[in-house]
């Protein structure tokens, strides 16, 4: 496995939901994320960070050239969802969604996107009825759209339709509000 520069890691699953299962690499697509360090036929359990920052853009060049790199990574965020819940790992997660229902996702998202091995800071407040916002602190990799996207895909599946909006991105941090 490639080495990482900043020690951080991502599990291989989440490589299995997007790539594998829901954007379904394969020819000039595939050839590019085995350049970058992922090899679709040959998933790992782990890999490392600058692989999937990697992997991710070369998503966007090969599955959304016509989309800007915010709208498609929104995209790409509700693929990873879609993938990743037919993972052995996804299916788990996914029997208890609907059981958790919208409020409870949204208070336990600091515990569930976790994506890689570095805890950045991710808080909840609510600030309304059905209405929250959600702040990542510290996120070197920050990617406030395809988070967007992983937790509309997520919070669809307890049976509503959110309204997710970025509403500050500097740097490593980013806030996201979550209405229904």
């Amino acid at each position: 496995m490639q080495g990482s520069f900043s020690g951080r890691s991502t599990q291989g699953s989440f490589f299995e939901g997007l790539f594998i299962r829901s954007l379904q690499a394969s020819g000039a697509f595939a050839d590019a994320l085995r350049d970058c360090g992922f090899d679709p036929s040959q998933p790992r359990a782990i890999y490392p960070i600058e692989v999937w920052n990697a992997a991710l853009e070369v998503a966007w060049r090969h599955r959304y050239p016509e989309l800007e790199l915010e709208a498609a990574y929104r995209e790409l965020g509700r693929q990873l969802c879609r993938g990743f819940l037919q993972t052995w790992a996804g299916k788990v997660v996914d029997m208890g969604l609907p059981l958790l229902g919208p409020d409870r996702l949204i208070s336990r998202v600091p515990e569930l996107l976790a994506l890689d091995t570095y805890r950045y800071d991710v808080k909840v407040r609510p600030i309304g009825w059905h209405h929250y916002r959600v702040f990542f602190r510290n996120d070197p990799d920050a990617k406030p759209d395809l988070i967007a996207g992983l937790l509309e895909a997520g919070l669809r599946r307890t049976g509503i339709q959110p309204l997710i909006t970025v509403t500050m991105r500097r740097g490593p941090d980013f806030d996201l509000e979550v209405s229904w």
